[in-house]
């Protein structure tokens, strides 16, 4: 294939985030999935695996160029394969590679990191560069690295198609979410902030599962306060809620909440395309007073979600970013940043939903867990994944040391677990 792939606005926002992490001391905007298997896999057979995907889709070590448009730039010669690293169980070492950078520079946009555990089972560790794919991506690449048989997948990935607008129309639609975020301005959100400055730039994170029974309960809660369609709207109204008391047990108070809430851009059931982040934003807001019971905070999360799609707002981030792209990452960020005083949100959010069907086996041997971890920007410096695997609801907790202890994320963890629960 000899045309670069150009980044879509979704993939350039990823990158902002990277450079924003990065220019603070962390590992940058990477993303990992955690697969625990039964037993152990052949990382000959993984590695022969890789070669034949390297040599399928090359955009897997290719580097970021392009002066005016950022684009992949694709191995001229034959593509190398993703590395396949093996290590030994050992307490922390999943916080540690979750805080390994990617050589993105040189290309490394993808890294497997197998992890043998003294039992005889496995942890497959497997990271990836957010610019380049988002979650859904992330999770059918990795079927297709786990299956027997390769399926005939074609190269490159179309883009969904959209309606051709001009320069003027796509500009004026853009700037309605300029304007949003400049009117959450006059009542700008605080986040935590720096609370522990002698901490080394580090991420860490936990996991809360729920069993059948307690997914069942969340579901039935959901239902009632949200209706049919309303997990998602259910899942960040707690994790505000909770974020409102975290606040308010540790002295930071704010006047507002910001929450931005991703929508996926992908038609119903498509895997297409991999390499791609397929997402829009929808900016949410919220004030203290919005946040006295589950009630009040699902109606405010309603009410401007209703609001976003009668103005069009999806389609304006989406241009947004699209429009941006053509401005270096350093000024691309501080205009986001600057309508809310220097802030990008309030808390991270991310809702993946149902784990694709096919991660069942892995080369093979029977996939046991899955684990979703993603990068938090230091402002917040606090994040929450939802997700289900096998019909089980699993939440990760991710959180900078700088911003919050571990013990201090354990409990915001615990009190959103209960209220999932019991709301």
């Amino acid at each position: 294939m000899s045309a670069n792939p150009y980044l879509n606005g979704s993939d350039y926002l990823m990158l902002g985030f990277d450079h924003e992490l990065r220019r603070h001391g962390f590992a940058g905007n990477s993303c990992q999935i955690v697969l625990e298997l039964g037993a152990a896999i052949s990382p000959a057979a993984l590695q022969k695996r890789l070669v034949t995907l390297g040599e399928r889709y090359p955009i897997l070590r290719a580097r970021l160029g392009g002066l005016i448009r950022p684009q992949w730039k694709l191995p001229s010669g034959e593509a190398s394969a993703p590395q396949v690293r093996i290590h030994r169980e050992r307490p922390g070492l999943s916080q540690s590679l979750c805080n390994e950078p990617l050589a993105t520079k040189r290309g490394e946009l993808v890294r497997f990191d197998l992890v043998e555990c003294e039992s005889g089972r496995m942890n497959i560790v497997f990271t990836w560069a957010h610019a380049l794919m988002d979650a859904p991506g992330a999770e059918h690449f990795l079927a297709l690295v786990g299956r027997e048989e390769l399926p005939p997948v074609p190269w490159p990935s179309p883009s969904p198609v959209r309606a051709q607008l001009n320069l003027i129309e796509r500009c004026r639609l853009a700037w309605k979410n300029l304007n949003q975020i400049d009117q959450f301005g006059r009542t700008a959100p605080r986040s935590l902030g720096i609370r522990n400055g002698n901490a080394t730039a580090f991420l860490q994170y936990h996991v809360e599962k729920f069993s059948r029974d307690e997914t069942a309960r969340v579901r039935a809660n959901a239902l009632r306060l949200c209706g049919v369609l309303g997990m998602a709207q259910f899942h960040a109204a707690a994790a505000l809620l909770e974020l409102h008391q975290l606040h308010q047990r540790l002295g930071c108070h704010t006047p507002s909440y910001i929450l931005p809430v991703p929508v996926g851009l992908r038609p119903k059931g498509a895997v297409e395309p991999i390499f791609s982040n397929q997402l829009a934003i929808i900016m949410t807001q919220f004030l203290p007073e919005h946040l006295g019971s589950m009630a009040s905070a699902v109606t405010a999360l309603k009410d401007q979600t209703v609001q976003a799609l009668r103005t069009g707002l999806i389609e304006s981030s989406r241009l947004l970013g699209d429009l941006f792209r053509f401005l270096p990452l350093p000024i691309y960020m501080s205009i986001l940043k600057r309508g809310l005083g220097g802030e990008i949100c309030s808390l991270f959010y991310g809702e993946t939903a149902a784990v694709n069907p096919l991660l069942t086996f892995f080369l093979g041997v029977p996939i046991e867990d899955f684990i979703h971890v993603a990068a938090v920007t230091p402002s917040p410096g606090l994040g929450v994944i939802f997700y289900f695997f096998r019909n089980e609801l699993r939440l990760t907790i991710l959180h900078l040391t700088a911003t919050l202890t571990e013990a201090e994320a354990f409990e915001f963890g615990i009190k959103l677990r209960q209220r999932l629960l019991t709301s």
